[in-house]
């Protein structure tokens, strides 16, 4: 039950999320760019803070 719990709430926060980038994009172009850079930056931050000392100091040489 627990899982079908947490499943409904990320649903909820992702289709707020896509809802919010379509009501601030005027195009479907604009909202394809934006919602590509927030996966792109969640993605970005969860192998973050996951990965160890040493995969950190070799990631940080490759960020731009």
């Amino acid at each position: 039950m627990s899982k079908v719990l947490f499943l409904f709430f990320a649903g909820v926060f992702v289709g707020t999320a896509i809802y919010e980038l379509g009501k601030r994009s005027k195009t479907k172009w604009e909202f394809a760019c934006k919602l590509e850079k927030l996966v792109e930056k969640e993605a970005d931050e969860l192998l973050a803070s996951a990965a160890s000392k040493e995969e950190k100091e070799f990631f940080s040489d490759f960020k731009v």
